[in-house]
């Protein structure tokens, strides 16, 4: 069989398979892995770091580091187009490392629920997924608001969030989970303390007595949970059976998912609201000394 030269010429310029390819991406941060993938740009990933676990496929990316340490000559031989970053999780120095080395990178710093859409429009002006993008972005958006609509409102249920048992810890101001609270129609009992994740004693715990304790369980990185009834079995939402353990894996990493945590999240903080709604006024429980 013979094609014309004209044929020929057609054939090749319209192969998918010769299309211009989109940047090579090394990317530190499995946020950001779980992203670009949600924009159909994960193809592009050619290293990334230790706990990039989302989507399944993301598990086949060759790892170059992770949030202690990167492995630069590992990183150089995969001649990336651009390496993405986290600003507040990847090694500052290595990172200095790569620019000075005349390495293009670009950084990302998420601090609220919005970011997640703004970032994702970001990333698909670097890859070129800009449809696609703006799609994701728009849906983040549209259900924000609704969450928004049906919680923040609500009567606010004074929560105990533990994020790590010893030392007992927990979140303040300008945490990333405190904002989910927040959506929700909760608060922290300790957002008034001087950090984002602060230490707290078991004292002051027992002293601010809140009305719901949250631990955050991961499937992916299990952990010790503290045991309420032991150590802390007067208080008031330990004796009232009010404790909730949402999804770690997806309230703590600021993608797309996120938003399924933060739904979760609302529908027990609501549940727990409605169970002291319909609750008898009883005294209040005394502190111990």
């Amino acid at each position: 069989m013979r094609f014309s030269v004209t044929a020929l010429v057609l054939l090749l310029c319209t192969s998918p398979l010769l299309a211009a390819p989109g940047p090579r991406l090394v990317v530190l941060a499995p946020h950001l892995t779980e992203q670009l993938y949600s924009i159909g740009a994960g193809g592009l990933i050619v290293g990334t770091v230790e706990h990039a676990d989302y989507p399944a496929e993301a598990s086949a990316i060759p790892r170059i580091g992770n949030y202690a340490g990167l492995q630069l000559e590992s990183i150089l031989a995969l001649k990336p187009d651009l390496v993405l970053f986290w600003q507040s999780g990847s090694p500052a120095a290595d990172i200095s490392q790569l620019q000075r080395l005349g390495i293009r990178t670009e950084g990302f710093e998420p601090k609220t629920l919005d970011d997640i859409a703004a970032d994702l429009e970001r990333l698909g002006n670097l890859t070129g997924q800009q449809a696609r993008a703006s799609q994701q972005a728009s849906a983040v958006r549209s259900r924000l608001a609704a969450l928004r609509q049906q919680y923040q409102q609500k009567k606010t249920v004074r929560v105990f969030y533990e994020l790590w048992d010893e030392p007992l810890s927990t979140i303040g101001p300008g945490a990333w989970p405190a904002q989910a609270l927040q959506l929700c129609g909760a608060q922290s009992i300790f957002a008034d303390a001087a950090g984002a994740y602060p230490q707290v004693s078991a004292e002051a715990l027992l002293q601010r007595q809140p009305d719901l304790i949250v631990q955050p369980v991961s499937d992916t990185e299990p952990r010790r949970l503290t045991d309420y009834t032991t150590r802390f079995a007067s208080l008031k939402a330990v004796q009232l059976q009010q404790r909730a353990q949402p999804n770690a894996d997806l309230l703590h990493r600021a993608t797309i998912r996120t938003l399924d945590g933060v739904a979760e999240l609302c529908k027990l903080i609501d549940h727990s609201r409605q169970f002291y709604a319909t609750k008898p006024e009883t005294p209040s429980l005394p502190v111990p000394r």
